[in-house]
């Protein structure tokens, strides 16, 4: 499968000093009192979450296969003019680093979206960092899809349901920002990437998206992702975000840890010493429990003669790392290939997978849902939704007209005490 993860993040990383400030602004956006990195994580979509797409409406977007970060808009005054401000990107990855791309991306304010001195900052998206195929060109094209929106202008979105928020990034963001790429078309290849609103279907259109939308991708991908469309954003674990994934997708992100390497003996007097050439012993898969805590997997990594010595290849170091594994069909972990047959290491990841997420996708890999199963779920889903709009509808006109009540009983209340009523 094509991968569409840029090899690094645009920008250069802020020392932690100077970061710590910018946490610190993050949080007071979102109304925290940690720094930790802010961003939602969704769970493992399983056979019982199609029962929940009959339950409450959720959108649905396919799952990029890139790097997740946050993108914040920021600003700082001027080195040529400290009175004046100028706009600051920031792009945040999972591990909390932040990075300050050059030059920034300045997008139009929206409230004066023809004022070249306005900006929008105080901004925050969520989303993920891809390198798009381009018909008739050698090189991808690096772009951040925007997926969901915690602060607008200031205004902290997260208590929002998901279909206000993109609304606001839809309206604040996208709207401007594509209005002045249409009047300066040359502005796009001077940016360091492109920022694209993600496109978001209902879920009853499975069908199409299985069908027309993901073989037509320019990048990378390797599911779907259900989002509800009436609930808060949560910070961390966040269980109406569904992760779907093919069942030859579904991978655990887990910590190398190699074993011995073997003794040598030289045969010429000289003591035994470790042959850190040869291939270790054990390839153990560790799980994250708690904090810097982790525990051993059951079944290690199945690594041959042949991998190993495109591993070594390498010249990095190996044990320690994040590397993303899959099972394969006879039982056995395997770790999952880019492109060029290397591992996926998951760099970007501070932790390996928490031992919660590791049994939710275990789940999934035995009793998969699969892409004829969504497909067999379409048409309870549209009624389902059909009916849950209708029950809205209904809520709403008689709440319209519960306050057209009141609003009728307190001008006749008001008209009988002008006219020395009681």
């Amino acid at each position: 499968m094509h991968s569409s993860a840029p090899p690094q993040i645009p920008g250069y990383l802020i020392d932690d000093k100077d970061a710590d400030g910018l946490q610190a602004d993050v949080a007071s956006l979102l109304g925290r009192k940690n720094k930790r990195f802010p961003g939602a994580q969704p769970v493992s979509f399983s056979r019982q979450h199609i029962a929940e797409l009959e339950r409450s409406e959720y959108f649905m977007c396919e799952k990029t296969d890139g790097v997740r970060c946050l993108l914040f808009l920021y600003f700082r005054a001027s080195e040529q003019n400290p009175d004046n401000f100028e706009p600051v990107t920031l792009l945040i990855d999972r591990k909390n680093n932040y990075y300050d791309v050059t030059p920034p991306l300045r997008f139009p304010y929206y409230r004066f979206p023809r004022d070249a001195d306005k900006f929008l900052f105080n901004t925050i998206l969520d989303g993920e960092l891809v390198h798009d195929r381009v018909p008739g060109q050698p090189n991808p094209r690096l772009i951040y899809y925007a997926f969901d929106c915690l602060v607008s202008d200031g205004t902290n979105l997260t208590g929002k349901p998901y279909d206000k928020r993109i609304g606001y990034m839809k309206q604040v963001v996208f709207e401007p920002y594509n209005a002045m790429l249409s009047r300066n078309p040359g502005a796009a290849a001077h940016e360091p990437f492109r920022v694209k609103e993600k496109q978001v279907y209902v879920p009853y259109h499975i069908k199409h998206m299985f069908h027309e939308v993901l073989p037509n991708l320019p990048h990378g991908n390797d599911g779907l992702v259900f989002t509800c469309k009436n609930t808060p954003y949560e910070f961390g674990t966040d269980n109406h975000i569904l992760k779907w994934k093919p069942p030859h997708e579904n991978t655990i992100d887990f910590k190398l840890k190699l074993g011995e390497y073997p003794m040598y003996d030289p045969e010429d007097g000289l003591p035994p010493y470790r042959d850190y050439n040869a291939k270790p012993d054990k390839f153990q898969l560790q799980i994250h429990v708690e904090k810097n805590h982790y525990k051993t997997f059951d079944k290690e990594l199945t690594v041959t003669n042949e991998e190993w010595e495109k591993l070594k290849s390498l010249g990095q170091r190996l044990d320690g790392r994040i590397i993303e594994c899959y099972r394969d069909t006879d039982g056995t972990w395997r770790y999952k290939r880019e492109d060029d047959g290397t591992p996926r290491w998951r760099d970007d990841k501070r932790h390996a997978n928490h031992y919660t997420t590791v049994n939710s996708v275990l789940q999934s890999i035995e009793d998969p849902v699969t892409e004829a199963d969504l497909i067999a779920a379409e048409g309870k889903v549209k009624q389902a939704v059909y009916k849950m709009r209708d029950e809205e509808r209904q809520k709403q006109k008689h709440e319209q007209w519960q306050r057209d009540q009141m609003e009728r009983e307190a001008k006749k209340r008001k008209y009988s005490e002008v006219n020395g009523g009681h």
